[in-house]
């Protein structure tokens, strides 16, 4: 063996092994993601035009800060909920808004023209393939929608284009700006789930804490809590994921195959967890083609869900694959740690 395939091997266990904290959650893993009711960090940047922006608490503007990927059609259709959003909004209010898309692949010149064309003067475009402006967030998917209000309190992080997307952002908006928002009948449920309503606040209670319980790797009392928020809201796809997620870091294949296999979504990240789901599960039953097929479909759905590329790493090592296990556990640790 040559010196150069010892070292490769050496960096490509030091990766897995890295990537296997980050995915399985320690103690002394930080919390990266920014909550709602926290300040907005500060930074400064330059837009695609040269402009130059400047995200403060003390400006006066409320804000709508959009993470995308030009390269992916749900952040395409986010930005056409947020154009239509805006063209609601009557002008005098448009000035007292600064509304930022944050980018990868800026590149990419006939999204941004599309952009350009569509958006009105308060919009900023920023390129961010450096991942600056995503670290200091901690955003981890496209897209994902920030809101705060003139005094620099978020009010809003909504990740994923899900069926209530359109609804909860022109809700928190129209309350940044201080707009009265007339909720139709048929939003009502969605605005008011949004709107922290006894149940899902509840739920969401038992899912924080299972998610902390979690990156504790106190596995079997993360299940209790995901369960008990299951049993409050059994309709909620996040809820029926993340149980089943810990189901699988259990080892408890079988219940989480039970657990998703009838679950449905209209959006391509639940999609996409779904078959993570079920890939996880069927590969520790050995069903190593199933895994593998379900893994496939899951990363045609979300290629940014890096759990995914680690599963199939694992069948492909499983079956003596090297090559092939090596790229996915590749692409899985770029997706984790942003790298080119």
């Amino acid at each position: 063996m040559t010196m150069k395939t010892t070292n490769n091997i050496a960096v490509a266990i030091a990766g897995v092994l890295a990537f296997s904290t980050v995915i399985c959650g320690s103690e002394s893993t930080p919390e990266r993601r920014i909550r709602e009711g926290s300040l907005i960090p500060e930074f400064q940047a330059v837009d695609i035009t040269g402009k130059p922006f400047v995200c403060t608490r003390s400006g006066g503007k409320a804000l709508i800060l959009a993470f995308l990927s030009s390269q992916q059609k749900n952040s395409q259709k986010a930005v056409e909920d947020i154009f239509r959003i805006l063209s609601s909004i009557p002008s005098d209010k448009l000035s007292s808004l600064q509304v930022t898309f944050v980018l990868q692949n800026v590149d990419d010149k006939e999204f941004i023209a599309s952009l350009q064309k569509e958006a009105p003067s308060v919009v900023h475009i920023l390129d961010d393939d450096q991942y600056n402006i995503w670290g200091k967030f901690g955003i981890i998917a496209t897209p994902t929608v920030l809101i705060s209000n003139p005094q620099g309190k978020l009010l809003c992080v909504k990740p994923g284009h899900t069926y209530d997307f359109a609804q909860v952002i022109k809700s928190r908006l129209f309350q940044a700006l201080e707009i009265p928002y007339d909720v139709k009948a048929k939003d009502s449920p969605t605005v008011r789930t949004v709107a922290n309503s006894t149940l899902s606040a509840k739920a969401k209670r038992h899912l924080q804490m299972a998610k902390l319980l979690s990156n504790k790797s106190k596995i079997g009392s993360a299940i209790e809590q995901a369960q008990m928020a299951y049993e409050i809201d059994p309709n909620s796809p996040e809820v029926a994921l993340d149980l089943g997620e810990l189901l699988c870091r259990a080892g408890e294949a079988q219940k989480a195959i039970k657990l998703v296999s009838s679950l449905s979504s209209q959006n391509d990240r639940d999609k996409a967890r779904i078959n993570l789901i079920m890939g996880w599960a069927k590969r520790q039953l050995n069903q190593l083609q199933e895994a593998e097929k379900h893994l496939l479909e899951g990363i045609n759905q979300d290629p940014m869900l890096s759990r995914l590329y680690f599963e199939l790493g694992r069948i492909y090592q499983k079956r003596n694959d090297s090559e092939n296990a090596m790229q996915a556990y590749f692409q899985a640790l770029q997706l984790i740690y942003h790298e080119e």
